[in-house]
């Protein structure tokens, strides 16, 4: 009986084995499986380039933000990482159409800042779930993707305006100076914006025959030297010996004071081996304003706007005397004469550009021959040459004149100006 039945099983096994119906299937089931795998792949994969998409447009959203905070205000890079993390749902969330599981598993690396290029640079890692190709193993369980964006941002910039409010600006002259100088500031902190200004400060230094900068300070930079005589006590000239040309403190070696004074409104000068008074060597009425985040507003006292829309036209041109000034007002090393909200920046300083930018219509003629005399003369040589080591721009508004003589309000044009004097 059991080896009846034991044949017979053996005749079924035999019988299947030779049976070619059916055999097909396996096959097929092997083939479905890869198709099913082939075809949904590419679902995986559009989902992972959507995702990479919606990443790169909050990436982007999201350095755009950043460039924008940088022109305004300085930003550590744990500032702009904190920034990007505070508004993550801001920038990423909102951009997330058509992703999958956007917002899931993004990774942010640090941001990385080069100074010299101006250029911020961060990257962003996400990882989008398989649902197809990962079938049996055939392939990964996510699909990594990754983008990075790059913004450039403005550095904090430092600039002297230094005007000329000599005699030969009067008139029309004057008046485009003022509007000028009133647009300069206004271009580069626009109203309404001063608030949020932290990039950008402005100092202004009008000139003529020397540099008023308050009686207070040009006591400390002169060494005193202004009050021991009859002089324009808030004002002061240049300096002369081996740092002429450098921007050592004054500290180190005082500054010349301003002309002597011969009465109200006019100063002592020599023409060869004698000594006259005139009203071209006085001091600007003008006083120099240093660095400053805010520019006010041409009605409140003490500010640019304020002090530019007040310029006035009087005096004789020591214009490498405004440009020296404008230089300390940008140079760290003077940094004690100032108030702490206008100290400058040192010139290690990779965030900061140092900017000058003078505004004036003909050459120089007036210069301190110290130690405590101040003369009058064509500027010529190295002392019209001395212009410190900073990008310079120059707006001129008349050609030199031809004609000898003292400086003439009435044509606009400079002149050789005789010499001038402190006692």
């Amino acid at each position: 009986m059991r080896s009846h039945s034991f044949w017979r099983l053996a005749g079924r096994l035999d019988h299947l084995r030779k049976d070619r119906n059916g055999a097909i299937l396996p096959f097929f089931a092997i083939v479905l499986v890869l198709v099913i795998v082939l075809a949904g792949a590419g679902f995986d994969y559009a989902r992972a380039v959507n995702q990479r998409q919606a990443l790169a447009r909050g990436l982007d959203t999201a350095m755009l933000a950043i460039a924008r905070e940088l022109s305004i205000r300085n930003m550590s890079l744990a500032e702009i990482k904190d920034f990007i993390d505070n508004n993550f749902e801001a920038y990423f969330s909102s951009n997330a159409d058509g992703s999958a599981n956007f917002g899931r598993n993004i990774t942010l690396a640090d941001p990385q800042i080069d100074t010299t290029a101006r250029t911020i640079s961060v990257s962003a890692t996400s990882e989008v779930p398989t649902t197809f190709i990962r079938l049996g193993g055939l392939g990964p369980d996510t699909l990594d993707v990754g983008v990075s964006a790059q913004a450039i941002y403005p550095k904090s910039v430092e600039v002297a305006l230094v005007v000329d409010v000599t005699g030969s600006m009067n008139g029309s002259k004057i008046t485009a100076l003022r509007k000028a100088a009133e647009e300069f500031v206004n271009i580069l902190v626009p109203p309404g914006s001063a608030s949020a200004n932290e990039k950008i400060r402005i100092a202004v230094v009008p000139y003529a025959a020397g540099v008023n900068i308050g009686t207070a300070r040009a006591t400390a930079a002169t060494h005193g030297a202004n009050a021991t005589r009859p002089s324009f006590n808030r004002c002061v000239s240049e300096r002369t010996g081996d740092e002429a040309f450098t921007d050592t403190s004054y500290a180190t070696d005082p500054v010349g004071p301003g002309t002597a004074q011969a009465g109200w409104n006019r100063g002592y000068y020599r023409s060869g081996g004698r000594v006259y008074s005139s009203s071209g060597f006085v001091c600007p009425s003008a006083q120099m304003v240093p660095l400053t985040l805010d520019p006010g507003s041409p009605t409140k006292s003490g500010t640019l706007l304020h002090t530019i829309s007040r310029l006035s036209a009087s005096g004789n041109t020591a214009g490498q005397t405004g440009i020296a000034w404008g230089w300390y007002a940008l140079s760290n090393k003077w940094a004690s004469l100032w108030p702490t909200e206008s100290a400058p920046a040192p010139s290690t300083d990779e965030r900061v550009l140092k900017y000058m930018v003078v505004m004036t219509d003909g050459a120089f003629n007036t210069y301190f021959d110290g130690p405590r005399r101040v003369r009058g003369r064509p500027m010529t040589g190295s002392r019209n040459s001395a212009v410190p080591s900073h990008a310079i721009a120059r707006q001129s508004y008349a050609r030199p004149s031809t004609h000898p003589g003292s400086e003439s309000s009435r044509s606009g044009f400079k002149s050789e100006a005789t010499q001038t004097l402190s006692a």
